[in-house]
């Protein structure tokens, strides 16, 4: 069950270097979920090691999970600027029906300016270029997270406590 779980997680870490893979990274979060949920309701059958281990899979979470809300946030925030431009281009073709500098020309041209600086649309692309920049800046450092857990051998990590546990449970047996 253990190297199941294991694999899963490490399968999916194939495409950390891929900010683009929405959907993969948002399986890898679902399989680290999986994982400490597994070594939780184990925890008897463990050490003291696997409270270290523990939380690193909560920070691992942690930063899959925010990044998984910036791209929830991303596609919605992208569906209301579509709606918040339709609205707009209603009224800019509206001014494609005046002949030459008709007065009314400027009356559509100053009632589109005015739906510009009062509607949404400036908010919405406010508000995604930071949501933008927080997940570019959340990826980053899980790409700095995952190199150190790497480093640190987190894979033998988990495979060397769950190999001692079950030899520890045999011995018992």
């Amino acid at each position: 069950m253990f190297s199941v779980r294991i694999s899963e997680l490490y399968g999916w870490a194939a495409h950390l270097p891929y900010p683009d893979r929405v959907r993969e990274l948002h399986d890898m979060r679902i399989a680290a979920k999986r994982l400490r949920y597994l070594f939780e309701f184990f925890t008897p059958c463990f050490g003291e090691e696997l409270a270290g281990l523990l939380k690193r899979f909560k920070q691992l979470q942690d930063y899959l999970g925010e990044i998984h809300d910036c791209d929830v946030w991303v596609d919605y925030l992208r569906a209301q600027l579509r709606e918040a431009y339709h609205e707009l281009d209603a009224a800019r073709r509206g001014l494609s029906s005046f002949v030459g500098a008709d007065p009314d020309l400027r009356t559509g041209a100053q009632s589109l300016r005015e739906q510009l600086a009062r509607g949404p649309a400036q908010g919405l692309l406010m508000m995604l270029v930071d949501v933008v920049e927080r997940r570019s800046r959340l990826y980053g450092e899980l790409l700095g997270f995952w190199a150190q857990l790497e480093a640190d051998d987190f894979h033998g990590q988990l495979i060397r406590l769950v190999a001692a546990a079950a030899r520890l449970e045999k011995l018992e047996a």
